[in-house]
């Protein structure tokens, strides 16, 4: 009798023990499939994060970049006197990997649609990687000038987008970016060779702060490479930046072709940004 109960037992204790390798191998299956998250906003401050969004979710951007610098002082309220250039945008999430986006930006009515598509991720412990691409096509519409051609209105950009995280702390990205007819007004066709870099510290999960720094490396550059530093608030969906940059262009198309003023001289422009998720 001791012998049958003893092999009941243990006839029982084994199949406790699988089913609670089985449930456990279920749950650890589910987690690996969660896609990786690293930063938390699709974009640092001009830079894209190879972070996308949901399938079927929109985002709607407004952004402002102030003309005046901030060493004009008083007369011009630091730069809140304006006037600004201003970027309206909204994105669709396709699939949770492909977000389509279009914006328009009042420097010479310029508009793009661009395709962002994350492409890899690597769920190392150490150093998580997610890879993307972003590419797109931007048309500038009333240019203030006359250009060469109609064909010479309409630019084109492609970005590789290189995402890690220390410590669930610090993100650090790596944007090499190529811009095709930088400057439409130019006799000849120019393009711009940049290496984008931007580094992200989350203080807690609604406060972070950020730079980003968009050096030209080859081809057509304006005057200054482009900088810009701030904080972020996040928020139920929201993501407000308010930063300092040299640059007060905005579209991808335009961003990528250089700043006018210089960051290491002080003149820093005042801006923010303002997206928003929609979810229906």
């Amino acid at each position: 009798m001791k012998l049958r109960s003893i092999i009941v037992l243990t006839f029982l204790f084994s199949l406790a023990i699988q089913g609670m390798a089985q449930i456990s191998w279920k749950k650890q299956e589910a987690v690996d499939n969660l896609p990786l998250q690293l930063f938390h906003s699709p974009q640092s401050i001009n830079l894209p994060t190879a972070e996308t969004l949901q399938k079927g979710d929109f985002e709607f951007e407004i952004s402002h970049r102030f003309l005046p610098s901030i060493k004009d002082g008083s007369k011009n309220l630091y730069g809140f006197d304006g006037p600004v250039n201003m970027r309206l945008a909204l994105g669709y999430a396709v699939t949770d990997d492909l977000v389509l986006t279009l914006g328009r930006s009042n420097v010479d009515d310029n508009f793009d649609l661009r395709g962002k598509y994350r492409l890899l991720q690597f769920k190392e412990t150490f150093l998580p990687l997610l890879v993307g691409v972003q590419f797109g096509i931007a048309k500038n519409t009333q240019p203030i000038r006359q250009i060469a051609s109609s064909g010479r209105a309409y630019q084109y950009f492609g970005q590789i987008i290189f995402n890690t995280m220390i410590d669930k702390k610090l993100g650090i990205g790596l944007v090499p970016s190529y811009l095709y007819n930088s400057n439409i007004y130019r006799a000849d066709v120019q393009n711009s060779f940049t290496l984008g870099m931007n580094l992200q510290y989350y203080i807690s999960n609604m406060v972070s702060v950020l730079a980003e720094f968009n050096p030209t490396v080859n081809g057509y550059l304006n005057r200054f490479n482009s900088a810009a530093f701030g904080f972020e608030l996040e928020t139920g969906g929201h993501f407000f930046k308010i930063i300092l940059t040299n640059n007060a262009k905005l579209n991808p198309a335009q961003f990528l072709s250089g700043a006018d003023k210089d960051f290491g001289n002080g003149e820093w422009r005042l801006g923010f940004n303002i997206t928003r998720l929609l979810k229906f």
